[in-house]
């Protein structure tokens, strides 16, 4: 019996034949093959390790996926915001002084009445129209113990169920503190045109016992309060008498009728 031998070789692990030395050199795959897909663009900036060998490592095409997040804010940037940061300190600062002193200082209205009135002429010559002479004497108290008030633009006026009648403008004054002034007004119009109805209301309060008629006294002013350095802005003082009671003669001819205040001072509601 013949026996034959192999000389092929055989991987001495396996015992299978071994591959041919051309397959076994054959070079790697081309570095153009991309078998996995790019990286997505939000990854972080490293390079991903690949378990094959034969293919290189692609880096991260974004490595910053925030540009400027990161960055430091510029000179200009942190000179606007020191400076709003020091107005709005400024403004607080201001608020709590201006908030102390009056606490400190406690800041009263002044106290208004019409103390006086006298009416040299008072006339209704058509159903539409008054004539009108009338001196008024208004009484001012200053109740402050440590401030002073400045007024000025200084008005006053004289109506009938709200329709004008007459006005005048006043001087500037100032009143000290714990003061009382009295400020005169001279109110003078002619002719000056009223409703029907205004004038047979003045007409009917006319023929009554005493003759009074209810008019309405205003007193307009810019008021400043101060003590020494410091002052307040300047506040729109209103000052509303309402009934004031004028003692007017009835007649029925054209001539002039007088008339002067009834009863005590009229207190007036005093705002700003």
């Amino acid at each position: 019996m013949s026996t034959s031998t192999n000389n092929e070789p055989k991987d001495p692990v396996m015992g299978y034949p071994a591959p041919p030395a051309a397959a076994a050199a054959a070079p790697p795959p081309p570095a153009t093959a991309y078998p996995y897909p790019a990286p997505p663009p939000h990854a972080m900036p490293y390079y991903y390790a690949h378990p094959n060998q034969h293919y290189p490592a692609y880096p991260n095409p974004n490595p910053n996926p925030m540009p400027g997040a990161y960055s430091y804010p510029s000179r200009n940037a942190l000179f606007l915001r020191r400076l709003v940061m020091i107005s709005i300190a400024f403004l607080l600062a201001m608020g709590a002084v201006t908030f102390i002193i009056w606490l400190v200082l406690r800041p009263r209205l002044p106290v208004f009445s019409v103390s006086s009135a006298s009416v040299s002429s008072f006339n209704i010559p058509t159903s539409t129209s008054v004539t009108l002479d009338l001196s008024l004497t208004f009484t001012v108290q200053n109740p402050n113990r440590k401030l002073g008030v400045s007024y000025s633009d200084v008005s006053t006026d004289i109506s009938y169920r709200g329709e004008l009648l007459a006005d005048s403008n006043l001087s500037p004054f100032y009143q000290p503190k714990k003061n009382s002034t009295q400020i005169s007004a001279h109110l003078v119009v002619v002719g000056q045109y009223v409703s029907d109805d205004a004038t047979k209301g003045i007409q009917s309060e006319r023929g009554k016992d005493n003759g009074g008629v209810h008019f309405q006294v205003r007193f307009f002013s810019w008021a400043v309060f101060n003590s020494g350095g410091w002052r307040t802005r300047r506040h729109v003082l209103r000052v509303y008498c309402d009934d004031v009671v004028l003692g007017i003669s009835s007649s029925n001819s054209t001539s002039a009728n007088s008339g002067k205040l009834l009863g005590a001072p009229k207190q007036c509601s005093v705002s700003v």
